[in-house]
């Protein structure tokens, strides 16, 4: 889990989630704005995994996985889609680089 000011507050979210830019990967949506603090979230619908066990591992995974990048600036919101299920952390890690360059974060 991310420290507590780097990670999503409900207000941002809502911005994000009405003004933001999206970029898609074959394992995630990403929903982005820009800010000068870096704020970053995972969200694993209900539709994509039933169990509150596996929905909350899967964002953990995330947030492992973004932890040793280095990001300064914008705040988003990596959505899992379903494809994520199978896929094993490599492949989590190939998609988010994927998207962070098409979004130009890093």
């Amino acid at each position: 889990m991310f420290p507590k000011k780097k990670r999503v507050t409900k207000a941002i979210f809502q911005t994000i989630m009405e003004k933001g830019n999206i970029v898609s990967g074959s394992l995630f949506l990403f929903r982005y704005i820009k800010q000068e603090i870096p704020q970053y979230a995972f969200v694993a619908p209900k539709k994509i995994a039933k169990g509150a066990v596996k929905r909350n591992s899967l964002r953990r995974a995330g947030y492992n996985i973004l932890r040793p990048y280095n990001l300064k600036t914008n705040a988003g919101i990596f959505f899992y889609k379903k494809e994520a299920l199978t896929s094993n952390p490599i492949e989590i890690r190939k998609d988010i680089d994927l998207i962070l360059k098409k979004a130009r974060i890093s």
